[in-house]
């Protein structure tokens, strides 16, 4: 889509390209940088490796558990055998026991599959966490953007009334030496062209910066002195839904999947298992000796009674989805005040505007006038540079007032929900 520049906002450049351009940076291009060099991008990956792992955790419960275990013991008595028609029989009272056990689960109450759904649910939720607060960055890059362009119209207007007092200086000079005005008069011109060179220094170096901020929340790296634009189209970027709505959604999400957990983990859970080892005396007492072994079977796990914990925690899960939506709903509200003050902020502005307009076409009338007076030696330098900062003050109060406009423009975009 072909790019609308705001004649109003372009100056030109006393650093170049090579190529004799000027470096440009526009805000949709910081926008766009701002969210691909946003440092927490980094997290992304780390939440994907961890949901990943505890994934394969849950995966793993439902794969055979293999343990080895091993005791030795002595026991203050022993089973003794009384045979009355030939010698009894006493089973050794030190004994031990070594072997290896295998568990496999045949029914678990679904837990599996819905810690599965849990780590998921959890993924999205840090997903959608990031990308909210990635989109704050938008706010903070367009208003960075906008004072740093303030400051570069604020520069425009001051070497336009650098090189006014320049002119202002020859005519006072020739008006000198022709004995129509006093030397004071001169000099007052002359200090007042240092203390304007003065001004320019110091918005030079916080246009610089600025720049310098925008370039590590962007990565754009400019040359010299870049000319800042805004593009029209950004204000027809179509709209879309705010990434809060979708971390309320997941986080909402993964209170329901919690829930679940919590309720598999109260259903019964069924076990296969095998036992092979070796053990003094063996299974068969009676022989008093030493001998290998196994013993297979199922086994049935249950909670019948938890004294209320599953209830309690069933309700835990519903008071924290209901803090989602009260989370929601104060985002709901903050969001409609936030618009309605922007819209009434550009009805006061575009009053203001048509205002300031009005009173810089009278101030230009009145500077005119001071500088005919001047040249005629009927007022002071003092009376005209009065007049002339007065106009020039005047024009940066219009400037100001149009870029806050646009921004405020902007800024009930950023909050209704844009997508780069």
């Amino acid at each position: 889509m072909k790019k609308l520049i705001i004649t109003g906002y372009i100056i030109t450049s006393a650093f170049v390209r090579i190529w004799g351009q000027p470096d440009t940076i526009s805000l949709i291009q910081c926008l766009k940088s701002a969210q691909q060099n946003a440092v927490i991008n980094a997290q992304y990956q780390v939440i994907e490796d961890i949901a990943e792992m505890k994934i394969a955790n849950t995966r793993a419960t439902n794969l055979p558990s293999l343990s080895a275990y091993g005791k030795a013991w002595y026991q203050s008595d022993a089973i003794t055998v009384v045979n009355p028609t030939g010698p009894g029989l006493e089973i050794d009272r030190f004994q031990y026991n070594t072997g290896v056990e295998a568990d496999q689960k045949l029914y678990g109450g679904s837990l599996a599959k819905r810690s599965r759904d849990l780590e998921l649910s959890n993924r999205e939720s840090e997903y959608y966490r990031i990308e909210t607060d990635k989109y704050q960055l938008n706010t903070q890059v367009s208003d960075l953007f906008f004072k740093t362009l303030l400051l570069q119209k604020n520069k425009e207007i001051l070497q336009l009334k650098d090189q006014v007092l320049e002119e202002r200086v020859r005519e006072m000079e020739s008006a000198y030496q022709n004995g129509i005005i006093r030397k004071n008069d001169l000099d007052k011109l002359k200090a007042e062209v240092l203390l304007l060179r003065q001004q320019e220094i110091e918005l030079e170096k916080l246009f610089q910066q600025n720049i310098a901020t925008l370039t590590i929340l962007t990565g754009i790296v400019s040359s010299g002195d870049p000319a800042l634009i805004v593009e029209e189209s950004i204000l027809q970027i179509e709209e879309t839904l705010r990434p809060e709505y979708a971390y309320f959604e997941a986080e909402s999400k993964k209170m329901e999947n919690l829930a679940r957990v919590k309720k598999a983990n109260i259903l019964p859970k069924l076990y296969a298992y095998g036992q092979v080892g070796y053990s003094y005396p063996g299974l068969n007492f009676f022989e008093n000796e030493a001998d290998y072994y196994y013993i297979v079977g199922a086994k049935l796990a249950w909670t019948i009674f938890d004294w209320n914990q599953s209830g309690r925690e069933a309700e835990i899960m519903r008071k924290q989805k209901e803090l989602v939506e009260s989370r929601k709903d104060d985002f709901n509200q903050k969001l409609s005040i936030s618009l309605d003050r922007e819209y009434i902020e550009q009805e006061k502005l575009r009053e203001i505007i048509a205002m300031d307009e009005t009173i810089i076409g009278q101030r230009e009338l009145i500077t005119r006038g001071s500088e005919n007076s001047l040249a005629n030696g009927v007022i002071t330098s003092t009376d005209y540079l009065e007049d002339l900062n007065a106009e020039i003050k005047a024009r940066v109060d219009c400037e100001t007032h149009k870029l806050q406009l646009q921004n405020s423009k902007v800024r009930q975009k950023l909050l209704k929900g844009i997508e780069l």
